[in-house]
């Protein structure tokens, strides 16, 4: 029985070899040429590399395009910025030009306030914060001696009412004395007692200098940016 069943597996792998080559045979009386089939799969793969390496590339191009077209747009909008505030800052100037030559023709002195600004205090209502700077012209002045008064004029209950500094300021002091030699900056806070609606602001600086005269600044009250008063 081991010698038929050796037999029959010699038998089965000569079958085998035949079909095999005979497979073969066919393939190559077909046409088939395994060698320049792998080399079209090889070309095909190439191009596909070739494709996906364009694809790759052009979507980085398209990114960097994106990028450099945010940016411009960016430095456009930072320019309307430059230019808003340049365009606000030239009818600063031209404001205070004004009132330099008006103090001149004037002969109202040499003291004068600049830069006023009004804005509320944040989470805190009725309560705003102010700064302004007090500037001094005259050259042979080489220090300013005085006393800085201010007064909220306004409405409270239907009649005109006025404060004085220490009724709405935190620190509760009625005048404040400085000293200095061109300018000096000032801030402080506004608390607005109830039923107070105010109208504007005036400040007042007393010099102790012989050679300077009293200074007198109206602003109106307005919290987005106060102007002064003509």
């Amino acid at each position: 029985h081991r010698v038929h069943w050796i037999w029959w597996l010699l038998a089965l792998a000569v079958l085998a070899v035949v079909l095999w080559q005979v497979f073969e045979y066919g393939r190559q009386q077909g046409g088939y040429n395994s060698a320049r089939t792998l080399a079209r799969q090889m070309r095909v793969a190439a191009e596909l590399h070739k494709k996906d390496a364009a694809i790759e590339k052009a979507r980085a191009e398209a990114i960097r395009y994106r990028r450099e077209a945010e940016i411009e747009r960016q430095a456009s909008r930072e320019l309307q910025k430059q230019i808003m505030t340049s365009q606000e800052r030239i009818a600063q100037l031209q404001t205070e030009v004004k009132m330099l030559k008006d103090l001149v023709s004037t002969g109202s002195g040499s003291l004068y306030v600049r830069d006023f600004h009004l804005e509320p205090v944040e989470g805190q209502s009725r309560r705003y914060r102010y700064r302004f700077t007090l500037v001094q012209l005259r050259e042979n002045v080489p220090r300013t001696r005085g006393k800085l008064v201010m007064k909220l004029v306004g409405v409270s209950d239907k009649r005109k009412r006025k404060l004085d500094r220490s009724e709405f300021s935190p620190d509760g002091k009625k005048t404040v004395k400085l000293e200095f030699s061109n300018y000096h900056d000032v801030e402080g806070e506004v608390v607005l007692p109830q039923k107070f609606q105010p109208r504007e602001l005036r400040i007042e600086f007393l010099p102790r200098n012989k050679e300077l005269k009293k200074l007198e600044a109206v602003f109106p009250w307005s919290v987005k940016g106060a102007k002064r008063k003509e």
